[in-house]
């Protein structure tokens, strides 16, 4: 089964639907995605810190590969701004991964997982503090309380993984960044986070260039509206497949990491999606 029909039955599409749009990124993400995970798989790794280094990526490769599975669909099935929302997150995770898999090692994880567990304690504190004198201040305190006790268990566990791999503490030179704007810089791809990443903000976040553009074409002929309309869903298209182009690169980095010298596959599956961008830029409108 082909990888197009294989995405079309996992998410019950319907046979009449036309896929051809998503044709060349469904292709792309279905076989960089096959290729880290058999790849990393079939390591033997040589010691804890590597196997924990190794599942770590495979996981958060995978968790990627699903939103990029429901970037597609959305794409496919008549949501396009909900594709772009989800563009950001292929997006964000690709590069997170990235730079765990090229600049980081065992201790930037170690980093990773703890900058996500302190961040959480903390905003679990200062909702407890906001309750306070509340009529159900004792309620969801008791709540509150339960989720902490679970967060300080995964801490306990992220101890343990460190102490029993034996891996050493982060230096500065593959810490983990709490500024994502710094993991794009150390990836050498600063230039992404505005043309892609951050562009893409409109929908996750709900910004008002969307509407402004709609209450500017309530004034318009419907020809005009029409037009709008289609640049508006080939831009949409466009930036998923650019997405896919961030997933592949993190399935490349995390095999290259693990010494897989020959990836022209995975090179030819980039260029693909290249062309593919390419053919739609100017009905997206990208300036020429």
């Amino acid at each position: 089964m082909s990888h197009i029909e294989n995405f079309r039955k996992k998410f019950h599409i319907d046979q009449k639907a036309d896929l051809r749009n998503a044709l060349v990124a469904v292709d792309a993400i279905y076989e960089a995605n096959r290729i880290a995970t058999e790849y990393l798989s079939e390591i033997d790794p040589s010691d804890a810190k590597t196997g924990f280094r190794i599942h770590s990526l495979l996981n958060l490769l995978g968790r990627i590969f699903e939103h990029s599975e429901g970037m597609l669909v959305a794409i496919s099935t008549g949501s396009p701004a909900s594709a772009e929302a989800l563009s950001r997150i292929v997006v964000e995770g690709s590069i997170n991964v990235m730079y765990l898999a090229t600049i980081g090692n065992p201790s930037t994880l170690i980093q990773f997982f703890r900058s996500w567990l302190n961040e959480h304690e903390r905003k679990l504190g200062e909702w407890k503090e906001t309750i306070k004198g509340e009529s159900y201040a004792d309620k969801v305190s008791a709540m509150i309380d339960e989720r902490s006790d679970f967060i300080q268990s995964l801490g306990l566990y992220v101890d343990k993984i460190e102490s029993q791999s034996l891996i050493d503490p982060c230096d500065r030179n593959t810490e983990w960044p709490k500024s994502l704007f710094k993991r794009f810089e150390a990836m050498g791809r600063k230039t992404d986070y505005y043309e892609s990443y951050h562009r893409l903000s409109g929908a996750s976040h709900l910004t008002g260039e969307d509407t402004l553009l709609w209450l500017i074409s309530l004034e318009m002929p419907i020809e005009q509206k029409i037009k709008m309309a289609k640049e508006a869903w080939a831009y949409s298209t466009m930036m998923s497949r650019i997405a896919c182009t961030f997933f592949v690169d993190a399935a490349a980095a995390c095999v290259i990491g693990y010494g897989r010298s020959s990836n022209e596959d995975l090179q030819k599956l980039k260029q693909s999606l290249g062309r593919s961008v390419q053919s739609i830029a100017k009905e997206a409108g990208v300036p020429h």
